[in-house]
């Protein structure tokens, strides 16, 4: 059974245990390169803070589409299943990190966010996932 549109915001922006996402891009020799990563998903988009020297990260500025999924494990086992374009940028600007944090307060503790992101200073690249087809289930299958 599909998600309504509200189960799926609700799914998507569920925090403590906050579900990994599951990026996949596609190599230079077409292979698919599948990563978790932390996400948040808003205004109908993913973000997702990294580096652009990570190997998907190259791979979406050589091929911006992707395909990208959440689950959990435990029952009913829903699901999102997306595929779109991603787009990348790097900036050490008053945007970039109040996104970063937007990101790291879905896994870290409030009174944590702001020194776990002073733990990882060259990290100013948010990659943007704008999905053209999403498919979730509230029960798996």
């Amino acid at each position: 059974m599909s998600m309504s549109a509200a189960e799926l915001e609700e799914f998507l922006g569920q925090t403590f245990p906050t579900p990994l996402g599951v990026i996949a891009t596609a190599r230079q020799d077409g292979s698919p390169h599948l990563v978790p990563v932390w996400f948040r998903w808003g205004a109908g988009a993913v973000t997702i803070w990294t580096t652009q020297t990570r190997a998907w990260v190259r791979n979406v500025v050589r091929d911006r589409r992707v395909a990208f999924a959440v689950q959990t494990f435990e029952a009913p086992y829903p699901a999102v299943v997306m595929r779109g374009t991603a787009s990348v940028r790097t900036a050490d600007d008053a945007a970039t990190i109040e996104e970063i944090r937007a990101i790291t307060r879905r896994y870290v503790a409030s009174s944590g966010v702001e020194h776990y992101i002073a733990g990882w200073p060259d990290l100013r690249t948010i990659v943007r996932i704008d999905p053209q087809h999403i498919v979730s289930w509230s029960v798996g299958g």
